[in-house]
C-alpha cells in the first residue's frame, strides 16, 4: 500500500526543497536536510532504493526528523514490509502526535493487515480532532460496517449528512447498511429519496430488483427500463429483464436482453460464468437453443478474450458442443496467456482426458507437473495417460516417482498403490501385483477398488479362492449396487458351485448396469447353464456375442449347445 501525496504537500515540499539547496550552498559540508530533500525527490521519481539509502543516511544524522521516518514507511509498504512500516510510522507518531498523515497512514495500515478495530480508533480521534473534516467519516463508516457495528455506522452518517448534507453516496451508504440490517422497508424508502433527489441508474435498478423479489414483474420492468433510459448501457438493467423474460418463457427477448449483458466487459466475468454454469446449462437452453446458446458464449468471449474463466468455460463448453477444434484452441491460448494459473492448465488436461487425446495429454501434464510438482492429483493424470496410452513400464516409473515424494498420509497413496497393483498385473507380474494390493490394505483393509481387483484375479488364477470371496463380500456389502462389485462377488460364488447365490449377484449386477457389458452377460450365463435354465442362457450368450464378439463366445456357445444336446 502507497499512500497519495496530496497536491498542498508536494507544494510545501517543494518550498522546503528550495530554502534547504539554498542554504546547501553556503556551506561545502552535506547535512541531514540535504539527504532528505534528495530521498524525496527520489521517492517522488520512483527511485525507492536510492530514495531509502539517502533518508537512512538523513535520519542517522537527525535521529528526530520524523518525515524521513514516514517515507522510510512508506517505502517499506510499496515492497510489503507491514511490520518495518509500523515501526517507522510508530517513531514519526511518537515525535509528532499530532500529524493526522501519520494517524491516516497508520490506520490505513492496520487495515490493510486486518486490524480493523485498532483503525476505527485511530479513525475515531481523527474525527474527535477534527469534526469538520468529511473525508474521514467516509472510510471511518466503511470500517464500522467491516467490523458489524451498523448502528455506529448510522450514527455517524447521521452526523456526516448534518455536516455536509445528503448525497447520492450517503443514500448508497445508508440503504447499503439498512439491507444489512434486515430493515427492507426502511432499504427501499431510502432508495426511492434517492432516486427522487438524484436519479440514476442504479437507483432504478436497485427498485427493479426489489420489484423483482416480491414477483412484481410489470413494476421490475417499468425500473429496468427507467435505468436504461438513464444509462443505455447498463448492463445490470439487462440482465434483470433477461431473468424475468427467462421466467415468462419469453425466449426471444431472454436472448435479447442476456445478451446485452454477456456483451458488456464492465460486468464481472466471474459472476458471467458463474451464471452459465449455474442457470443457462443446467436447464437444457443447450438442447433447446443451441445456436443461440452458442451466441450467448461467443458474446461472452468478445467481452473477455483473455479472462482465465472466459477461455476454460467457452472451451469446455464448445468441445462438449462437439465444437472440438475451436474448444482445444481456446484452452490452449488460456495456458499459453496463463503459465503460471493452475486452473487454465487443469481445464484443459482435463479436456483432453475427455477427448482420450493421450498424446497431447503426456505432452501438457509433463509440463504441468513440472511447474506444480507438489500437486500429486496432476502427477497421477500423467501416469493415467502414460497408462492409456500403453505405456504401461513409463506409468509405473511415474507412480513410483509419486510414492517417492508424497506424504505417508496423504489420501492418495491408496489409489497409488492399487494403480500399480493393476499395471503390474497387466505386465504379467502377478507377485509384484499382489504385494502392492498387500501394501494398499495395509493402509486400508475397506479400500473397496484393490478388494475387488485382487479378488477377481485371483478368481482367474482359481486360488485362494476363500480369501477372494472374503475381500469381495466387502465391496458388495458397503456397495450393494455396483454392477462390477456384484459380478466379481457372483462369479466368485458360481466357480465354488454356490450356483443359486451366483445367479442371484449376477443378475442383481445386470439390473445395476451390467446389460452394457459383455463380460457380465457371459457370467450370467454360465450360472444359468449351471443350473440347466438352457434357454436363458444360450440368449444372454447370445447378447454378450453381438455386445462384444471379440470375446470369441461363438466358439464355447457351440460346445455348450452339444454338451446340453441342443
Amino acid at each position: 500500500m502507497r499512500l497519495t501525496i496530496t497536491k498542498s504537500i508536494l507544494l510545501a515540499l517543494a518550498a522546503i526543497s528550495l530554502s534547504l539547496s539554498a542554504a546547501a550552498t553556503e556551506k561545502d559540508t552535506v547535512r541531514a536536510e540535504d539527504f532528505y530533500i534528495e530521498g524525496i525527490r527520489e521517492y517522488c521519481g520512483g527511485d525507492y532504493k536510492d530514495a531509502e539509502s539517502l533518508l537512512t543516511k538523513s535520519l542517522r544524522m537527525d535521529p528526530d526528523n520524523d518525515a524521513a521516518m514516514y517515507y522510510l514507511a512508506m517505502i517499506s509498504l510499496s515492497r510489503g514490509d507491514s511490520d518495518r512500516a509500523m515501526q517507522m510510522l510508530s517513531q514519526a507518531s511518537a515525535l509528532s502526535p499530532e500529524n493526522k498523515w501519520y494517524s491516516l497512514a497508520t490506520a490505513r495500515l492496520y487495515v490493510n493487515i486486518g486490524e480493523i478495530p485498532l483503525a476505527i480508533d485511530i479513525y475515531q480521534d481523527l474525527i474527535e480532532k477534527h469534526p469538520a473534516k468529511s473525508d474521514y467519516y467516509y472510510e471511518f463508516i466503511e470500517l464500522l460496517v467491516r467490523d458489524n457495528r451498523l448502528d455506529e455506522a448510522l450514527s455517524t452518517l447521521d452526523k456526516l449528512e448534518q455536516l455536509r448534507g445528503s448525497d447520492e453516496l450517503t443514500y448508497n451508504a445508508r440503504y447499503e447498511i439498512l439491507m444489512r440490517q434486515n430493515r427492507i422497508d426502511e432499504a427501499e424508502a431510502v432508495v426511492r429519496k434517492m432516486d427522487k433527489d438524484f436519479p440514476s441508474a442504479r437507483a432504478a435498478l436497485i427498485l427493479g430488483d426489489m420489484s423483482k423479489s416480491r414477483y412484481d414483474d410489470s413494476t421490475a420492468m417499468y425500473y429496468y427500463h427507467r435505468a436504461l433510459e438513464i444509462d443505455k448501457d447498463f448492463a445490470p438493467a439487462y440482465f434483470g429483464l433477461a431473468e424475468i423474460y427467462r421466467m415468462q418463457r419469453n425466449f426471444y427477448k431472454f436472448f435479447q436482453s442476456i445478451n446485452a449483458f454477456l456483451s458488456s466487459p464492465i460486468m464481472n466475468p466471474e459472476m458471467k460464468a458463474s451464471y452459465l454454469n449455474e442457470i443457462v446449462f443446467p436447464s437444457g437452453m443447450v438442447q433447446l437453443f443451441k445456436p443461440q446458446v452458442d451466441t450467448m458464449m461467443n458474446n461472452t468471449l468478445t467481452a473477455h478474450p483473455e479472462d482465465t474463466t472466459i477461455l476454460s468455460l467457452c472451451g469446455s463448453y464448445f468441445i462438449a458442443t462437439d465444437s472440438i477444434d475451436k474448444g482445444l484452441s481456446l484452452l490452449e491460448k488460456n495456458v499459453r496467456l496463463h503459465p503460471d494459473v493452475k486452473s487454465a492448465r487443469s481445464a484443459y488436461m482435463g479436456q483432453l482426458y475427455y477427448l482420450q487425446d493421450w498424446k497431447r495429454l503426456i505432452e501438457a501434464s509433463t509440463a504441468t507437473t513440472a511447474m506444480f510438482p507438489e500437486d500429486f492429483t496432476l502427477r497421477e493424470v500423467l501416469a493415467v495417460a502414460y497408462w492409456q496410452n500403453g505405456d504401461i513400464e513409463e506409468a509405473i516409473r511415474t507412480y513410483e516417482r509419486i510414492l517417492k515424494d508424497i506424504p505417508q498420509d496423504h489420501p492418495m497413496l491408496i489409489n497409488c498403490c492399487g494403480s500399480l497393483g493393476d499395471l503390474y498385473h497387466e505386465l504379467g507380474n502377478r507377485r509384484k501385483s499382489y504385494s502392492w494390493y498387500e501394501k494398499g490394505l495395509k493402509i486400508d483393509d475397506d479400500y473397496n477398488p484393490i478388494l475387488n481387483n485382487y479378488a477377481y484375479y485371483l478368481s482367474e488364477e482359481r486360488r485362494n479362492l476363500k480369501k477372494a470371496i472374503e475381500m469381495s463380500r466387502k465391496t458388495v456389502l458397503s456397495e450393494p449396487e455396483n454392477a462390477t462389485y456384484l459380478d466379481t462377488y457372483g462369479w466368485l460364488l458360481f466357480l465354488t458351485g454356490e450356483y443359486e447365490q451366483a445367479k442371484k449377484y449376477l443378475k442383481e449386477a445386470l439390473v445395476y448396469g451390467g446389460k452394457e457389458s459383455a463380460e457380465v452377460l457371459d457370467h450370467y450365463a454360465e450360472a444359468l447353464f449351471a443350473l440347466k435354465e438352457y434357454n436363458l442362457a444360450f440368449l444372454y450368450w447370445g447378447n454378450a456375442d453381438k455386445l462384444d464378439p471379440s470375446l470369441g463366445l461363438g466358439k464355447k456357445i457351440a460346445e455348450r449347445r452339444a454338451e446340453a444336446g441342443r
